[in-house]
Parts: C-alpha cells; sequence; structure tokens
C-alpha cells in the first residue's frame, strides 16, 4: 500500500519509534471538531496534540527529561538552541551532512555516519553525563546526544546516564526546519506540561466537549521508551478501567494500539473492545520504516484507534 507523504503536519523534531507523525492523516480525521480540552496522556513526541484543534492541550509524559527538555527548548529561543547545537558539533568534530554526503564520511545510505561519529559521540555522551547541572547548556547537549544516537531516541541506565550509543544520523537541514517549526507552534499553542503516571492523571476538569488521547507503550511490542520495566498486563488493565470511567462520564477518548504484531495478538484488548461494543478503525503503519534493523518490509502490525463516540 503506498500512500501520498504528509507535509503539511507540525511533525515533532523528537522521532520516538511508533510514533505518530507519518499517519496524523488516518487519525486527526477521528478527532472532533469542538474540543475544549485535549489531553495527550502520553504524548511522546506531541506529535498528535500539535496537531489537533483544542482550545487547550495537556502534554502528560511519564518522562521527566522529556518534558523539561520541551520546556527549556520552549523557553529559549531558536537561534540560540541551533547556534549551541553546532557550536557542539563543531567542537567534538561531528558529522555534518547537510555540507558533505555519506561518502564524504565514509559511509552509505544504509550505514549513515555512525562510523565516522562513534568515537566523538561517546565523548559528547560523557560530557553530558558530568555536566553538574540542568540549566539550558544540559538540555542542548541532551538533544544533541538525541539527534545523533541510535534511532533518536532518550533512555538513560539507573544511574540517570544518558546510555544510547551512536545512530546513523545528524542535524541535518530537515531536522533543523522542523524543530523550529515545532518550537514556533508550541509557543503558540494554549497548552501545559504534566509529567503524571496516567494513573494519577487529574480528568476532573474534563467536560464532554474534551478528549482524551492516549497511545502507550503496546503490550504486544518492545520499543526503547518501555524495554526496561515493560508494559504490563496490569498496566493495560488499569488503562482500560480509566477509559471505562471516562465513557461513563459521558467524555470522549481515542486509545492508539494494535491487536496483532509479528504473530502476538492482544487478547486483553480485544476482549475489552467486545465487552464495551467501543469503535475500531483500522490503521495502516508500517514499522519497517520505524526501525532500521528490521528486515521484513511487510506491514507486520494491525495498527487500530479505538473510540468511545
Amino acid at each position: 500500500m503506498q500512500r501520498k507523504q504528509i507535509k503539511n503536519y507540525i511533525s515533532s523534531p523528537l522521532n520516538y519509534i511508533g510514533g505518530k507523525a507519518r499517519i496524523l492523516d488516518q487519525i486527526l480525521p477521528h478527532m472532533p471538531s469542538d474540543i475544549d480540552i485535549f489531553v495527550d496522556l502520553f504524548c511522546g513526541g506531541c506529535n498528535v496534540g500539535m496537531n489537533v484543534s483544542a482550545d487547550y492541550t495537556i502534554y502528560n509524559d511519564i518522562s521527566k527529561p522529556l518534558i523539561s527538555l520541551l520546556k527549556a527548548f520552549k523557553r529559549m529561543n531558536n537561534e540560540t538552541i541551533i547556534n549551541r547545537i553546532n557550536a557542539l558539533i563543531n567542537e567534538f568534530g561531528l558529522s555534518k551532512t547537510r555540507n558533505h554526503n555519506f561518502k564524504f564520511y565514509g559511509g552509505d545510505a544504509n550505514k549513515g555516519v555512525s562510523a565516522y561519529n562513534r568515537e566523538k559521540f561517546l565523548l559528547l555522551r560523557e560530557r553530558f553525563n558530568s555536566h553538574p547541572k540542568k540549566d539550558n547548556q544540559y538540555y542542548i547537549l541532551l538533544y544533541t546526544l538525541i539527534l545523533f544516537g541510535f534511532n533518536n531516541q532518550l533512555r538513560f541506565n539507573d544511574k540517570g546516564e544518558f546510555n544510547l550509543p551512536v545512530g546513523k544520523r545528524d542535524f541535518n537541514t530537515a531536522i533543523e526546519a522542523k524543530l523550529v517549526k515545532f518550537l514556533d507552534a508550541l509557543r503558540m499553542q494554549p497548552h501545559e506540561f504534566q509529567t503524571k503516571d496516567f494513573r494519577k492523571f487529574n480528568f476532573a476538569d474534563l467536560t464532554e466537549n474534551s478528549l482524551v488521547y492516549c497511545d502507550p507503550p503496546y503490550l504486544i511490542t518492545t520499543a526503547t521508551y518501555n524495554e526496561k520495566d515493560g508494559w504490563t498486563e496490569q498496566d493495560e488493565r488499569d488503562l482500560f478501567a480509566i477509559l471505562d470511567k471516562l465513557t461513563e462520564k459521558r467524555i470522549r477518548f481515542v486509545l492508539s494500539n494494535v491487536l496483532h504484531h509479528e504473530g502476538k495478538e492482544n487478547s486483553l484488548l480485544i476482549e475489552w473492545i467486545g465487552q464495551h461494543n467501543y469503535r475500531v478503525h483500522n490503521l495502516f503503519m508500517d514499522y519497517h520504516y520505524s526501525n532500521y534493523q528490521k528486515k521484513s518490509k511487510k506491514a507486520e502490525s494491525q495498527e487500530v484507534l479505538i473510540t468511545n463516540y
């Protein structure tokens, strides 16, 4: 299945595995047009919340480094952010594919610039992990690591150290443009950030015109953001219970999830949908292009949106 690439939406400068930027054209038509408060309960890179029309948006994610990074960049000037990133690139001698192709750095379209950047990236990572305080420069260092890191992901070890290896890409012109467009839109959008566990989120202020969007870690898949502690069956049940309560209060929800993935079936999800007669909207999502370790070019996941309206 070939689909037209989306050009008009605001894409996150944080490329989460399983992020929804490339299927916004399928998600947004299912969103109501009369939303007073939009809750992006597992916001990640904020792709959905940034593109939904609402009077007010609440971005929530349990990842404090993620939310703190977004808040820091919102405060800072775009030019300052870009200049500081480029200063680090120059200082550590990292690649600049905006000026040279992969071959210039001894790579190709498949390997990218990982070999060239590997040792330089480790030095940058050491600088970040030894940075004394969480000031603006801390978040500049963090974002630069994300740009040059494996799959552009965000991960820390038990000591609070960033521990991902080098990735294949760098700070090219497309990423810079995406960053600027996203931050400009964020500053204009009425919103707030929260870092609550979804079970502790306060839904009391929501109305029948509100909408809660959930894109949790998927029970039958694994990604960098949930591989350590994982997303358990109890987490899944707790989320279902919250969505049922929202339904009882006539508050609308949209849940992103997968029914099947690489031969696995989410029986809990399927049973829950059947018990409550929630609506299921099938989407097309090819995860091959979300993880360059994948070899199969088949769309191996049945991606769905589940709604109570």
